[in-house]
């Protein structure tokens, strides 16, 4: 999808300009890495309908991770961007009944998207006054709103779980697993905002919870009436250094 391509083209972008209009740009620009978990779903739900098939499964929420690298630069004490390329895990679980050929099963089953993110986020922190003991600048701790917009690509899709039933009379239970990237577009967007605390001085440790929701639907199936968008919530914890 053309759009989706040119948000993550506009993160790079944005970063590499604003880059270009900073004194000092180096000095100001800092590297770290981030990893945590996430819970997610998808906003609607999974309808397939054939003449010997009827589903209707409505999208639970299904725990994942997250993991990256942060390209920080500081614009003002106050202000700062961050690109964030990472990795994602996202997905959704569904433990309901559907019909097969007249016969009722029970499927306990999840979605794992993973996509590799490209989000681009604006920074609002709080600055503490300078507190230096002995010539020393002593570590403190500061809070910070996120905001912005993220690119994604999906590196993998799968279905998976078991599915239970009786159709003749006999208790059965089967596993499975399958390849369902052709079910989603290659390409993902939506926006991110989030809250978050750091502590430190030059190296900071830090840790945000953030929400994000893709605007475009995700999916790629014109036999399936399902539009997910994806949704998460992320619990991270990230070092500058």
């Amino acid at each position: 999808m053309t759009y989706i391509r040119l948000l993550s083209i506009l993160s790079v972008l944005s970063f590499v300009i604003l880059l270009g209009f900073t004194e000092n740009a180096k000095a100001q620009t800092k590297v770290g890495i981030s990893g945590g978990l996430n819970i997610s779903s998808h906003l609607n739900s999974f309808k397939f309908e054939r003449a010997d098939i009827q589903l209707n499964l409505n999208p639970n929420i299904v725990s994942g991770y997250q993991g990256g690298l942060i390209l920080r630069h500081n614009i003002t004490k106050a202000f700062r961007i961050q690109l964030e390329p990472s990795a994602i895990l996202l997905g959704a679980r569904y433990d309901e009944p559907f019909t097969l050929r007249g016969s009722e099963f029970q499927t306990n089953s999840r979605t794992k998207l993973l996509y590799l993110q490209l989000p681009l986020l604006f920074q609002l922190t709080t600055v503490p006054p300078e507190r230096v003991v002995y010539g020393r600048e002593m570590a403190k701790t500061t809070y910070h709103l996120s905001g912005g917009f993220f690119g994604g690509y999906l590196l993998d899709a799968r279905f998976k779980g078991t599915n239970s039933g009786a159709p003749v009379g006999v208790a059965f239970e089967g596993n499975f697993s399958n390849d369902v990237s052709a079910q989603y577009y290659e390409y993902d967007g939506g926006v991110i905002a989030g809250i978050g605390l750091e502590h430190g001085t030059s190296r900071k440790i830090g840790i945000e919870a953030r929400a994000q929701y893709s605007v475009f639907d995700s999916g790629n199936d014109p036999t399936l009436s399902f539009e997910p968008h994806n949704m998460a919530v992320t619990f991270s914890v990230y070092l500058i250094l």
